[in-house]
């Protein structure tokens, strides 16, 4: 018997060849080529686009840095707010740039330059297409004189030091206690509390600016003032009074409110410590007479003060009285 794989075989065999699909061979694509006047005239067209690119960025270039346009002459820098400061001092830094590109302009060096410049407390530069520079400057605000070794000068609440500038008037107290050896960061605090001072105490309305007329700041916790000229203490003289480091508005209408009690205690009052709540601990220009202190009345300055009374303490040695309240 013949096996069936035998038999299968020989019937594919038998097949005529007539029959059997012929295999297609694979075909084998070919790229045209290109004339060769077709390469050149896209050749010449890709290099006239570069042509064009290259003389439109070449005309931006020259526009922006080198076109008579665009050059920054010196009264294209325009300042803003600027009352102290010298404004030639501030056109100075800009002399680098004059006849050149604004665009090329090193705003950030300048801003820097015209920042360490003592008035200027903040600055800025806009670049304004097509030749302009405008400066807008922040000077600083002095809030008292300083007497140093070069004479009086000015300081603000930053504690930085000012020239006094020629032909200005300031209407302001003196500051001691400090200079220019005492570090900006230890300076700048006590001024500022100082400036708070005033600030507070500018809410009473029987003060006037020139009523202070010095301060001393030597300690960083108390403000220790001269005043004079307010109306209770008319044929007094300056007093000094010791304000602690808070509290001022409060401890100021109570100096208001019972200063004429003091003097009819303690006779010319030198100085009052009112670093204490409660009490007043008053110096004597004079000798001090010991006696019960009367209800005093709210003098037309003291009108919204708490409204508390004194009461001298028992009777001792001439000197500082404490004064409860």
């Amino acid at each position: 018997m013949v096996p069936e794989e035998t038999l299968e075989r020989a019937a594919v065999d038998d097949v005529s060849p007539r029959y059997l699909r012929k295999q297609k061979a694979a075909g084998v694509k070919r790229r045209r080529s290109r004339p060769a006047g077709s390469r050149l005239r896209g050749g010449v067209l890709a290099l006239l686009i570069a042509l064009g690119v290259s003389t439109v960025a070449g005309s931006v270039v020259y526009v922006f840095f080198y076109s008579p346009a665009v050059l920054l002459h010196l009264d294209g820098v325009e300042i803003e707010g600027e009352h102290y400061v010298s404004r030639d001092q501030l056109l100075t830094t800009f002399l680098p740039d004059i006849g050149k590109s604004v665009l090329r302009a090193p705003l950030a060096r300048r801003l820097e330059t015209i920042e360490k410049i003592p008035w200027v407390r903040t600055a800025t530069i806009e670049r304004v297409l097509p030749n302009r520079l405008i400066v807008r400057i922040v000077e600083r605000t002095p809030v008292a004189f300083l007497s140093t070794g070069e004479g009086m000068k000015l300081i603000d609440a930053d504690g930085v030091i000012l020239d006094k500038p020629p032909g200005a008037n300031f209407n302001l107290p003196v500051v001691t206690g400090i200079g220019e050896q005492t570090p900006l960061a230890e300076r700048a605090s006590r001024v500022a509390l100082f400036a708070e001072f005033l600030k507070q105490i500018g809410t009473i309305q029987s003060y006037a600016p020139s009523d202070v007329i010095e301060a001393n700041l030597a300690s960083p916790d108390d403000i220790k003032v001269t005043l004079d000229g307010l109306p209770v203490l008319a044929g007094q003289g300056p007093v000094v009074v010791q304000f602690g480091s808070g509290d001022f508005a409060n401890r100021f209408r109570e100096f208001l409110l019972n200063f004429n009690a003091w003097q009819v205690r303690a006779g010319n009052v030198e100085a009052v410590d009112l670093r204490y709540d409660g009490e007043a601990l008053v110096t004597p220009g004079s000798p001090m007479v010991t006696a019960a202190a009367p209800a005093a009345a709210d003098p037309p300055a003291a009108q919204g003060a708490r409204g508390q009374k004194n009461s001298l303490a028992s009777p001792g040695k001439q000197g500082k009285r404490s004064i409860r309240q």
